[in-house]
């Protein structure tokens, strides 16, 4: 028995048959360069940025993507949520956030003597590096045993 109520499809653009499959699918046009170039609308890719640490790549028409996003499928979920996101209750008051306390500040212990520092730093303001205030130092005052390291750690404390 062979079917004769099936019409045929033509191409929109070049009158070709399509074919059956095609056809199905609800293509108007067949697969013929020149159709394709003219008539083909490929899909539409738009990113959508959820958070800092990635994007979702959504794939759909224009249309759908648009009608998706004024859903709000896309919108961000925390969006309402803060620190103060809980409705109060009758007996409860909001928290005060206390201010920040300094910290204590305690004395430095310095490794050197109040006069292994005047030397260094007397020797110092006259132009000398910490090489040569350790070798002035061997020389005019060796009982402080000034080296060059701790002339460099008493240069790079602040001053008592």
């Amino acid at each position: 028995m062979v079917d004769t109520t099936t019409e045929v499809v033509r191409c929109i653009e070049c009158g070709d048959e399509l074919q059956a499959e095609r056809a199905e699918l609800g293509y108007a046009y067949c697969t013929k360069d020149a159709c394709q170039a003219k008539h083909h609308r490929g899909l539409v890719v738009t990113t959508v940025g959820m958070n800092k640490s990635g994007d979702t790549v959504v794939v759909g028409d224009a249309a759908e993507i648009r009608k998706r996003g004024e859903a709000g499928e896309f919108a961000r979920k925390d969006a309402g949520l803060g620190l103060d996101y809980r409705p109060l209750g009758a007996g409860s008051r909001p928290v005060r956030k206390r201010a920040p306390q300094p910290q204590p500040r305690r004395p430095i212990a310095r490794a050197w003597t109040a006069g292994q520092e005047r030397l260094v730093r007397v020797y110092h303001d006259m132009g000398l590096n910490p090489r040569q205030i350790a070798e002035r130092a061997r020389e005019s005052a060796p009982r402080l045993a000034i080296t060059e390291s701790l002339a460099v750690r008493i240069l790079s404390a602040p001053r008592r």
